[in-house]
């Protein structure tokens, strides 16, 4: 009975043990650096903004805009907004302009990054 006890974790030994005799790590060494094949889009069209009029309308001269504006555009309305809100809406634009300034970086990096020549700014 020890015997084939002996026997059965010898031959469990042997068996587990024979992973051993495989070399630990293989070391690959790359020589070469490969860029990507990616193909490059155009940079999209640019943004043509269309004119926005604004009226400036206090107590003093709003008979007149009342007039005039009806003269011009037929219906008489119009949207009010106060100098606090029409200077975040300025500070909006400035913001949104900023945000539109570093994607076209970070796109312009991932351009020359793909490419063999550089993209020039549009």
């Amino acid at each position: 009975m020890h015997l084939k006890r002996f026997l059965t974790c010898s031959s469990l030994l042997l068996i587990l043990s024979s992973c051993s005799w495989m070399p630990e790590k293989e070391i690959v060494t790359i020589t070469k650096v490969v860029k990507p094949v990616i193909d490059v889009k155009p940079m999209p069209k640019s943004v043509k903004m269309l004119p926005v009029k604004f009226y400036v309308v206090t107590e003093k001269n709003y008979e007149e805009f009342k007039e005039k504006f009806t003269k011009e555009n037929g219906d008489y309305v119009f949207y009010a907004m106060s100098v606090p809100s029409y200077e975040n809406l300025a500070l909006d634009m400035a913001e949104l302009r900023r945000y539109i300034e570093q994607q076209k970086e970070i796109i312009i990096y991932y351009q020359k990054a793909v490419t063999d020549e550089p993209k020039g700014k549009d």
